[in-house]
């Protein structure tokens, strides 16, 4: 059997870059070979591109490999490949009927994308109750705690990002959050609809863990709320964003976009949010409801991807992203949510 892998992985592997070799020797300007203008431009402009290849017979096992622009397609379609280079994986955390972990896609010591990655059977079987219990309090002093007002978080998931992202120089980003929100989270009418929310750390897990349950806020400890609401000075505020002061336990302080769709009269499908903690960045954060995933494999919402608005400057000087994007790869069954063009910006 693993000769038989082996074989049809060597038979693939030469078989796209045979096709991507000859079509790089396809003359564009050859009347027999090209009747199509803007396909001659394209074949004189574009090189050949990274791909991990991936087999059905042995998905488990990737290769970096370049092929022509029309040759990826092929393998991004018939195959398990998707635009490379190869990715790290953080280890898999169980989620609904499936997994959740995170992801990254290095270029030499350039990062290029970090996300989430989980299949589609994650969205099947999550749970339905509001919390998992992790950070609740008692706010009224009644003996009894209210999941819907005295707990925050939903279902959270802490996940390791792979270290081969961590240890590069100048990576802010320290480790990942899945929180699933069965019913969602206020503000009412606003965020009150199933929704995932995939955090990316700059802040230590110790000191995120460290932020305690309270009667203040959103279930946090009156100290750390206090904390949490320490104005950014506004050089390091990204653009847009507002301290609406919506700190909670285990988390911190909320930023918001008030130029968001949702905060017009647009139903909410996805946005991005910062999180802050003490004066500092602490989290960026895609939040993206249930809905639209499941519009994407429907094929009624567009993988896409939104710039991700910036500071004037950044305390940490690094590697940050400049936009996020939600993929299905239907070749994979598979959804991401990343975050991509890195810039490395000076403190």
């Amino acid at each position: 059997m693993r000769a038989k892998n082996l074989l049809s992985w060597r038979v693939l592997l030469g078989a796209a870059l045979a096709i991507s070799a000859l079509t790089l020797l396809i003359l564009p300007g050859d009347p027999a070979q090209a009747t199509d203008s803007t396909a001659q431009s394209a074949a004189r402009t574009s090189g050949p591109v990274s791909v991990c290849l991936v087999t059905r017979d042995a998905p488990n096992r990737e290769r970096t490999v370049k092929v022509a622009q029309w040759a990826s397609q092929v393998l991004l379609t018939e195959t398990l490949s998707y635009p490379g280079p190869c990715a790290s994986y953080g280890a898999p955390s169980p989620l609904g009927n499936g997994t959740v972990r995170t992801y990254a896609q290095i270029n030499g010591a350039t990062p290029q994308t970090v996300g989430f990655v989980f299949p589609k059977n994650t969205l099947t079987g999550l749970p339905t109750t509001m919390t998992d219990g992790h950070h609740c309090y008692d706010m009224d002093g009644n003996g009894t705690v209210n999941e819907h007002t005295e707990c925050v978080g939903g279902h959270e998931r802490p996940l390791e990002l792979p270290s081969q992202l961590t240890s590069l120089p100048g990576m802010p980003l320290k480790w990942a959050l899945l929180n699933y929100n069965p019913m969602g989270h206020g503000p009412e009418h606003i965020y009150d609809t199933p929704h995932f929310d995939f955090h990316f750390y700059t802040q230590s897990k110790a000191e995120r863990d460290a932020i305690r349950s309270g009667p203040c806020g959103l279930a946090i400890n009156c100290d750390d709320y206090a904390t949490a609401i320490e104005p950014i000075p506004p050089q390091y505020l990204p653009a847009d964003y507002v301290n609406n002061n919506v700190a909670e336990a285990a988390m911190g302080n909320h930023l918001v976009d008030m130029n968001s769709p949702e905060w017009h009269s647009t139903a909410f499908t996805q946005t991005f949010i910062y999180g802050a903690y003490d004066a500092k960045i602490s989290f960026l954060e895609p939040m993206i409801t249930k809905a639209w995933f499941e519009g994407i494999a429907n094929g009624v919402n567009p993988s896409r991807c939104w710039p991700i608005k910036q500071p004037q400057q950044w305390q940490l000087g690094g590697w940050y992203p400049q936009e996020y994007c939600i993929d299905y790869r239907a070749n994979r069954g598979d959804y991401t949510v990343s975050m991509k063009n890195f810039r490395k910006s000076a403190a």
